[in-house]
């Protein structure tokens, strides 16, 4: 019976998107039309429903949301550009649970032995590659963990890290800083764990400890119903490959502490000398071992994959060029028998990919140059359908003119983190990471002054939801491609099981779809590309 309606809900939603009569405008102007909330509606129900489980990565329901984009994507006649022609670009998905009785931090200070206890001296960072590891080493002490070339600071400078663990502080020299020699108050790419944890492990370290910040960034938020976490264990997901594939622990302070016992000097007075001074004070801590071991069960390798059409452009010495519309299909499953149907989060930029890909075809816009079109999976599992897409690019990089990124644009933020309610955000959307490209900010200005949307470019000056490391345009940043995340904000439903279809806004959801048809539309003219700014 669950099949049946599956099936028939299927066929309802797919003729509710179906080819619609319509003149064939041909300005952008026109085209703009053709996004309706109505549209949007009927397919924010199919991708929420309960049928759909919550699109888990890796499940049964998360590949019938993919071949149901890919199926969008080919009534619009997009060209397949995955994998043998097909309109999905394949890769494996490493699923394992953590071992926690096997998994250890261990030390050896002047010949002296000592155990941490998980879950309260160190903490599992569940983003790793799902390969059991037993590491011992000498202790480097590595400041940040930051190679930051366009700010004149490298912590790895005349270090050797193979086969070593190392031991870093977390986001950046002056963090928090107003006037902070990287980017004020705001974490630039360098402080998240996606690049830093990266770079350690190229450099030949055998594992990474990260120290715990002692203040929280942000309120705490108060959830509508249990979170995805609450309710039950998570699956440690990776990418197979080497990606992360090193022990990574968080450590409390007084651990760290400990460990540079030996030098005479704290974690505290070397960040507050790090950050005086812009000086890196990295240094192998002398008579001490530390081991470190993840252990890993229950793993499995799961085939999945991206969702990626391509609409051509009609210049023949721009085409080879492209902008990048993209959102993550996958949402967090079921946990604990209730159902996180990720409504906003992230089915509304979902459909707002194949909204402005409608738009683009049955408006009868011909952009000048291309328009790559992706539909993410495992982006809830750290940002991992992305993370492989950038090491596999459709178009390539130096061809990606930027990246416009989707990511809950479906409500109203309610955030204590900003002291605001939705009925301040009823109009609102907030634009994260353009600091990295002016050019493209002036882009989408331009493009709303026929749109009326409030734009908020709030966390461009401080961001402590790490909003701008937490979505897929963050690999394009590390790569220096122009982005940005469109994002309406937090809610009280956020990951939990009241993300649901009838709680959308969808007038404001229309308005910022055709925003972002606008913007892709800009992007894809024959005016210049936008500059990525470091």
């Amino acid at each position: 019976m669950k099949n049946r309606w599956l099936v028939t809900l299927l066929l309802v939603c797919t003729a509710a998107v179906g080819p619609r009569m319509i003149a064939g405008p041909d300005v952008p102007g026109e085209a703009v039309n053709t996004i309706r909330a109505e549209t949007i509606k009927a397919q924010m129900y199919f991708l929420s429903a309960d049928a759909l489980g919550g699109r888990d990565s890796g499940s049964h329901e998360g590949r019938i949301a993919a071949n149901y984009i890919a199926a969008d994507f080919m009534r619009l006649g997009l060209k397949p550009v995955g994998d043998n022609g097909t309109y999905f670009q394949n890769f494996d998905l490493v699923k394992a649970r953590l071992d926690k009785e096997n998994t250890s931090l261990r030390s050896t200070i002047h010949g002296v032995e000592k155990t941490f206890q998980i879950d309260h001296d160190f903490f599992y960072f569940y983003t790793e590659g799902n390969r059991s590891i037993d590491t011992t080493g000498p202790l480097e002490f590595l400041g940040y963990g930051i190679n930051a070339p366009e700010y004149g600071y490298n912590d790895f400078n005349g270090v050797n890290l193979h086969g070593k663990i190392a031991m870093t502080l977390s986001r950046e020299p002056q963090a928090s800083d107003a006037d902070s020699k990287f980017k004020g108050r705001w974490d630039t790419i360098h402080s998240y764990f996606w690049l830093k944890a990266e770079q350690v492990r190229k450099a030949g370290a055998s594992a990474l400890l990260i120290v715990k910040e002692n203040t929280p960034r942000r309120p705490r938020r108060v959830a509508s119903a249990p979170t995805d976490s609450e309710a039950g264990p998570w699956t440690q997901d990776a990418l197979a490959g080497s990606l992360w594939d090193i022990p990574i622990f968080v450590i409390i302070p007084e651990v760290a502490n400990e460990l540079l016992a030996p030098s005479g000097k704290t974690i505290e007075s070397l960040q507050a000398s790090i950050d005086r001074t812009l000086q890196p004070q990295s240094f192998e801590v002398a008579d001490v071992t530390v081991s470190a071991r993840k252990a890993l069960k229950d793993i499995r390798v799961i085939p999945t994959r991206n969702v990626v059409g391509l609409l051509e452009g009609s210049d023949p010495k721009l085409k080879d060029e492209a902008a990048v519309v993209s959102a993550h299909y996958d949402h967090v499953g079921t946990q604990g028998g209730r159902i996180y149907h990720g409504a906003d989060d992230n089915a509304s930029g979902v459909i707002a990919v194949m909204d402005v890909a409608e738009a683009f075809v049955e408006g009868n816009v011909r952009p000048k140059r291309s328009v790559l079109f992706i539909a993410y999976e495992a982006e809830e599992r750290a940002l991992l359908g992305s993370g492989y897409y950038i090491e596999h690019p459709i178009v390539p990089l130096q061809k990606t003119v930027a990246n416009l990124n989707m990511d809950m644009i479906g409500r109203d933020e309610t955030s204590a983190t900003w002291s605001t309610t939705a009925d301040q955000n009823g109009n609102s959307v907030n634009i994260v990471g353009s600091l990295y490209s002016p050019d493209l900010r002036r882009i989408i200005e331009r493009s709303n002054q026929k749109i009326g949307l409030k734009l908020d470019f709030k966390t461009d000056g401080n961001d402590p939801e790490n909003w701008f490391a937490r979505s897929d345009h963050f690999w394009f940043a590390t790569k220096s491609v122009p982005m940005v995340l469109f994002n309406t904000g937090e809610h009280p439903d956020y990951h939990t099981e009241n993300d649901t279809w009838d709680r959308i806004d969808y007038p404001k959801m229309e308005k910022i779809v055709r925003l972002i048809f606008l913007t892709t539309e800009q992007l894809t003219d024959s005016g210049p590309r936008p500059a990525f700014t470091p």
